[in-house]
């Protein structure tokens, strides 16, 4: 078992052996969100605890995955409500995997992903072939605001 000393320490160092990272979230929960946010993190890490973390911990993970370039699917957050998103992370997802997840099975989001201007042109060429009032009113929005707007 990582000493709690040792897991504390470890945690704050920015060289910390991955592998030790990974021995203090499966032997020490509490330190999930920690490990999750450590810059040593590495994808299989987190989609371990993406999986097996608690809510604090999945929101940091897919706070990285929107705004870092980890190699992580929402496929990886296998939960049995499902991934949820807010308009906040869907106006600002950068990977086109997660944009292409959200179109397809959050039907409801669409008029926010509209308006991402990281959003895949393909995408907003599909939008824009959507009979929605809500998205064809976003994608006017997008077209004339520089900031998309909840």
């Amino acid at each position: 078992m990582v000493d709690y000393d040792v897991a504390c320490q470890a945690v704050q160092d920015e060289n910390a052996d991955p592998s030790l990272l990974a021995l203090i979230a499966y032997e020490n929960p509490e330190f999930g969100p920690n490990v999750a946010s450590h810059p040593r993190a590495y994808p299989g890490l987190l989609a371990w605890l993406a999986r097996f973390g608690d809510e604090k911990t999945k929101k940091i993970i897919m706070h990285r995955i929107m705004t870092e370039s980890i190699p992580l699917s929402p496929s990886a957050f296998k939960q049995k409500e499902g991934t949820e998103y807010t308009p906040e992370q869907v106006m600002e997802v950068k990977d086109a995997m997660i944009q292409h997840d959200i179109a397809q099975n959050f039907p409801e989001l669409r008029k926010y992903l509209a308006q991402n201007p990281n959003c895949y042109p393909e995408l907003l060429e599909w939008f824009e072939g959507l009979d929605d009032p809500e998205i064809q009113e976003a994608l006017q929005k997008r077209k004339g605001e520089s900031s998309p707007t909840l």
